[in-house]
């Protein structure tokens, strides 16, 4: 199985919910509401995680008949440890970087690019290069927590 997390998805009527897309039309350039997919809210428990995938699939569930072009995967709790976004098609050698990198990133992290969990930070990915190609880059995992939790929040823009 390549997901083990649980998934809910939140009523697009919310008002919350209705100014949370508008903040991620924002930061995206101010694209068309009626473009982002329906919030996914992702909770990983001990164990649980999100086996190598990329976003850009079409959104069946919703009507939406075009790809994901972006995501933003916001981080809403976690109490857990090593639980990040893992993006194994991206290194990075941390002993030639700002160690301050440390506080966001896994800096020990040697054969991938490992984003920490921490509340309140998001992430933010175009799916597809400019030439119109996936981007191979933007595979990524959700780690298992070996304990306690990590809930995220996925925005997806479709195009």
């Amino acid at each position: 199985m390549d997901r083990t997390s649980s998934t809910a998805y939140l009523p697009d009527e919310d008002r919350i919910v209705q100014r949370i897309i508008l903040r991620a039309s924002e930061i995206q350039g101010y694209t068309n509401e009626s473009l982002h997919e329906s919030l996914q809210l992702t909770r990983y428990g001990p164990g649980q995680l999100f086996r190598p995938h990329v976003d850009p699939l079409e959104d069946s569930a919703n009507g939406i008949s075009t790809h994901r072009l972006t995501t933003v995967f916001a981080i809403v709790e976690a109490t857990c440890d090593r639980c990040g976004t893992q993006f194994p098609n991206i290194r990075i050698n941390w002993t030639l970087e700002d160690p301050n990198w440390c506080k966001y990133v896994e800096c020990g992290d040697v054969v991938a690019l490992t984003v920490k969990a921490v509340p309140g930070n998001a992430l933010f990915w175009k799916s597809w290069t400019n030439s119109g190609r996936l981007d191979p880059r933007t595979l990524h995992a959700g780690l298992p927590p070996e304990s306690g939790i990590k809930t995220g929040l996925n925005i997806w823009t479709h195009g």
